[in-house]
């Protein structure tokens, strides 16, 4: 037998009638960060909640009644109003004629922290189809072993509630300093992105935390620094590119000394 999906309906509306008012904000936030709060999804504590259009049901709007008691009749009949929410960005694969990062060997190793980062007791964990509220934190590094020379780099992930976990990269020979860097910084950006399509997650609901220590890379991609070079450009654009897949992020530069702490090189 087939249950009617307003029977559900009714239950929530329920549920959410027993919440406290600061329950009520916290799940008005995690509805608006989820892309399912529109207008007249929620109104304010002291109005009726109305969940249906959140929830993609048809919202009757019912006719006001006239200063005599009686109802208003519509001059025409007027079709059911259906309030829908735009679709979730997911993680999109490039194209094949994108540039992608040139691995050619990988290899994930414990983190060098010996004691684990403790988890925030204020974190909330994500709806089905969101990234975690807090940033994702990516630091990377690479280099070459001569330059040009055989190209290697490091990243790590500090993903919420998550282990974190160091990946650390070989590239082709005659790769430059440079390069690398930038290779690095694409796979990481990759990872993410296919560690969030794993999860059913909407990228556009992530934040990320990017930081490196070459000035290069932080300045061209910023756009502060020229990009002259040819290969330079292509990198630069590639990681332009897989940024826009995500609902806010920032490339700050830090010191030599956090990025060998960080990754041990």
């Amino acid at each position: 037998m087939a249950v009617s999906p307003l029977s559900g309906l009714a239950e929530i509306v329920e549920a959410i009638a027993q919440l406290t008012p600061t329950e009520r904000r916290q799940l008005q936030k995690r509805l608006r960060v989820s892309g399912l709060l529109v207008p007249e999804a929620l109104l304010t504590d002291q109005q009726r909640l109305i969940v249906a259009p959140a929830l993609g049901l048809p919202h009757r709007r019912k006719p006001k009644p006239a200063t005599n008691g009686k109802l208003i009749k519509p001059l025409a009949a007027q079709p059911e109003t259906t309030e829908t929410l735009p679709p979730a960005t997911a993680f999109t694969p490039p194209a094949l004629d994108d540039y992608r990062s040139p691995v050619s060997g990988k290899v994930v190793v414990g983190t060098l922290d010996k004691k684990p980062q403790p988890d925030d007791p204020h974190a909330m964990h994500p709806l089905p189809g969101q990234a975690p509220e807090q940033p994702i934190m990516i630091i990377f590094d690479g280099g070459s072993k001569g330059n040009p020379g055989q190209g290697y780099g490091s990243y790590t992930l500090r993903w919420p509630g998550v282990q974190q976990q160091i990946v650390r990269l070989r590239f082709g020979d005659r790769v430059t300093n440079n390069e690398a860097e930038y290779d690095t910084l694409i796979a990481a950006l990759e990872a993410v992105l296919k560690r969030l399509q794993d999860n059913g997650a909407a990228s556009a609901t992530a934040r990320l935390d990017i930081r490196g220590d070459s000035l290069l890379v932080v300045n061209q991609v910023h756009g502060r620094w020229q990009v002259k070079d040819a290969r330079m450009q292509t990198r630069c654009e590639q990681v332009r590119k897989l940024l826009k897949n995500f609902g806010h992020w920032q490339l700050t530069h830090h010191d030599r000394e956090n990025s060998v702490r960080a990754l041990g090189h």
